[in-house]
């Protein structure tokens, strides 16, 4: 993780610090260093993105172009004209700052500094540190555990591969055709990928949390122009929306809020300190972040569109003619990206109706993910009613919401741009509403702000939170910052939660032993990111739009069901892959056409048997009536399994740890060997299985590491088996809390540490 941070932090800084004094000229040093990681980052992503758009990203043209961008940032903030006239609108403010004298420093830029300099003189330093440090617990889960959870993050995973690897876009494996998706974070993470050698699962892992710690101090550095520095992330603190999102690996939508970074430098400012260079900056930034993922386009779309709402309010004439012509960038960059997605991208999403996975995302889950923030919003937006800014963030905060209702008309069809918005917008509750809200909040929350007063007829009630509110704030800030580190060591014990199994990472690592085509499932655990040159897969997953045009994937699954060995053969295809967590491993277990070449802990290598003649195995699932002592708990991956010859069901028996049990078992009378499937919930104490009859030897140790695993023994021919003993070290269970029961995959929000039984295998049955 460290080496990671380097690689991205290095070419980032500079041009960071460069556009932070050109958008900000009033920011000091410290205002800057947290502005600059962010901001340089957001240039890291567009110049990146930018490469892999006109197809010429490579190593080397990717490290010309930093280099490029490092000089240019460094010219910008070296060079100055010696004479204060000649200098540049944030050159002068600048000098304002310094305190120099000259004619060309009007009254508006005077103003400026001398706000700005009461603000740097009266900060909450050691808030702002405690804001700092809380920031920090984003970076820790990567230090904690190899990959991250959810299974966004696998397909990010392939696309970087297939970048650093070819520098393109183009399907990979047995497949034909091309992604299309926005280019800029699958590219990055491909450029940590080949500087520091790391895996491209841990890349995309590594990106993604360091790029939510940029976002969280560059709104601190944001919202230091605005007085309210270390309650921008005191706040962001009250919601879960972006923390959740990450913590779910949906990695490109949290970047692209980069882009309300410079929204928040550019917008939530009078027009007449806005310049010329305000105006391409956040141009500038609307198109990186465009590269990043189309949510942050959209989201920075509509604080423009707020921001001209409320600034055509204004009677100031002056000021109107500054907005309108603002209006006419917005209303080009709207125009433009509306055109792009009705005409190119929408059409073929014209078959497809508007699709609402997670229900309306204004409705319970923004309560559910951002319900505290947004109940101190509400009191924000009532207490700072008669100030721009805040009329600017609720109109921005009332725009989205209304944007949610896309999802409340889930199954119409022929109407393709509310189909692709319903997709893009598909989890909004977590990172479309986080934000404003939490700067809404900030703003309100600090003491000591210079916002803009409109309807001087307006009673202000709460002009600012009231101190002891803002203790009790605080004090649920950092009993959660106190709370997070433990809750990420807890989760890292939890393997179990993620979409490949430890066996599958073993097994792939011993891949370079095969060459030729592989058949892979279709599926989160069969998306296979660090394949060797010499393999290739037939599945790819199926991340933003894929255009398919040739591929090997239904015809081999088609044919593993049927048998069909000529398929098999006449396509070079003799091996299949298979984890635990899936589904296709029944079917060659009971094929004798198959037969498992490798297997590390229920992940196999499975190779073709053209003769026929290899060992048929027999699959009994185990229930709720097998283990009187278990009680039924939802399998987390139902949905994404849609075989299910032993009739399991939803839901898999779990026994807590500590409570002794006995499981049912029926064995044929010809089997040699029984294979047990389980999946350890959390990390526990010493788990074992005996039986006193049927198995050569009566006692065994399964696994105790956390995940799906595979405990196979030998049966005693003599004796016929009839039940396992299940015991344990431990007599109590660890409680820990279950992230899944809070997205619904589960029922179970305070857990405890147990195993779940999914499957018996008799193997080496004899006919």
């Amino acid at each position: 993780m460290l080496g990671s941070i380097v690689v991205l932090l290095a070419p980032s800084l500079l041009p960071g610090w460069a556009l932070a004094s050109i958008l900000d000229g009033s920011g000091d040093r410290l205002r800057k260093g947290l502005l600059s990681p962010a901001l340089g980052l957001l240039l890291l992503y567009g110049v990146s993105g930018g490469l892999l758009l006109l197809n010429l990203w490579s190593f080397w043209t990717m490290l010309l172009a930093f280099i490029a961008l490092n000089a240019a940032a460094w010219r910008l903030v070296s060079v100055r004209h010696e004479e204060v006239a000649q200098r540049s609108h944030w050159q002068r403010l600048e000098a304002a700052m310094h305190g120099e004298v000259s004619e060309t420093i009007t009254s508006t830029i005077s103003e400026e500094a001398g706000v700005q300099l009461e603000f740097q003189s009266n900060r909450h330093l050691p808030l702002m540190v405690v804001s700092i440090v809380v920031a920090s617990i984003a970076l820790l889960s990567p230090f904690l555990q190899n990959y991250p959870f959810g299974v966004d993050w696998i397909g990010f995973a392939v696309l970087s591969q297939q970048i650093a690897v070819d520098g393109n876009l183009m399907l990979s494996g047995t497949n034909e055709g091309f992604w299309t998706y926005p280019p800029a974070f699958p590219s990055l993470a491909s450029w940590v990928v080949l500087i520091t050698g790391a895996d491209a699962g841990q890349a995309v892992f590594h990106l993604g949390h360091y790029t939510l710690f940029a976002l969280l101090i560059g709104l601190m550095g944001a919202f230091d122009r605005h007085g309210a520095g270390a309650y921008a992330i005191l706040s962001m603190g009250l919601g879960l929306g972006l923390f959740a999102k990450t913590f779910d690996s949906g990695y490109p939508s949290v970047a692209s809020q980069l882009g309300l970074i410079v929204g928040v430098l550019v917008l939530l400012r009078p027009s007449s300190e806005r310049q010329r260079h305000h105006t391409l900056g956040l141009c500038m930034a609307l198109l990186c972040v465009a590269m990043i993922h189309p949510t942050g386009a959209i989201y920075l779309a509509l604080f423009m569109l707020s921001h001209v709402i409320h600034g055509f309010k204004l009677d100031d004439e002056e000021h109107q003619e500054l907005v309108r012509r603002f209006a006419y960038v917005v209303s080009a960059f709207i125009t433009f990206g509306f055109a792009l997605a009705l005409l190119v991208i929408a059409p073929r999403l014209f078959e497809e109706a508007v699709f609402s996975e997670y229900g309306w995302q204004g409705g319970r889950p923004l309560l559910v993910y951002n319900g505290f923030v947004l109940f101190a919003a509400g009191f924000a937006a009532i207490g700072l009613r008669a100030t721009l800014e805040a009329r600017i963030i609720t109109t921005w905060v009332a725009c989205l919401w209304l944007l949610s209702f896309v999802h409340l008309v889930e199954g119409l069809q022929n109407i393709p741009i509310l189909s692709l918005l319903s997709y893009t917008l598909y989890s909004m509750a977590l990172h479309a509403f986080h934000v404003p809200l939490a700067l809404l909040v900030a703003l309100w929350w600090s003491p000591k702000t210079n916002l803009t007063p409109v309807g001087e007829d307006v009673e202000i009630r709460w002009p600012s939170m009231p101190e002891p509110v803002g203790l009790v704030a605080l004090s649920c800030v950092l009993l959660g910052a106190l709370f997070a580190p433990s809750i990420a060591l807890s989760l890292a014990q939890h393997d179990e939660l993620q979409a490949v199994a430890p066996g599958d990472h073993a097994l792939r690592e011993r891949l370079g032993e095969i060459e030729g085509a592989i058949y892979t499932e279709n599926m989160h655990w069969g998306y296979v990111w660090n394949a060797p040159e010499s393999v290739q897969t037939t599945s790819i997953p199926t991340l933003g739009l894929v255009y398919l045009t040739a591929g090997e994937q239904n015809n081999a699954t088609r044919a593993i069901y049927a048998d069909n060995v000529s398929y098999f053969s006449s396509n070079n295809m003799n091996h299949a892959l298979t984890s635990p967590l899936g589904s296709i491993q029944w079917a060659l277990a009971t094929s004798p056409y198959w037969e498992r070449l490798i297997e590390v802990d229920g992940a196999a290598l499975w190779v073709l048997v053209p003769e026929g003649d290899a060992g048929v195995s027999i699959l009994t699932g185990v229930d709720s009536e097998d283990c009187l002592a278990c009680v039924s708990r939802l399998d987390p991956w139902r949905d994404h399994r849609f075989r299910d010859p032993m009739n399991l069901g939803d839901e898999r028996p779990f026994l807590a740890e500590g409570t002794k049990a006995q499981v049912k078992v029926s064995s044929p009378t010809t089997a040699g060997k029984l294979c047990m499937t389980y999946e350890v919930v959390g990390e526990v104490n010493g788990l074992y299985l005996q039986s006193s009859n049927g198995l050569e030897r009566p006692f065994h140790a399964l696994r105790q590491d956390a995940g799906y695993h595979q405990g196979c023994f030998d049966l005693d021919a003599d004796a016929t088996i009839e039940h396992l003993n299940i015991s344990w070290k431990a007599d109590e269970p660890t409680r820990w809390v279950n992230p899944l029961g809070l997205s619904g995959r589960d029922t179970v929000l305070i857990d405890r540490t147990g195993v779940k039984f999914h499957w018996i295998e008799w193997q080496d049955v004899s006919s």
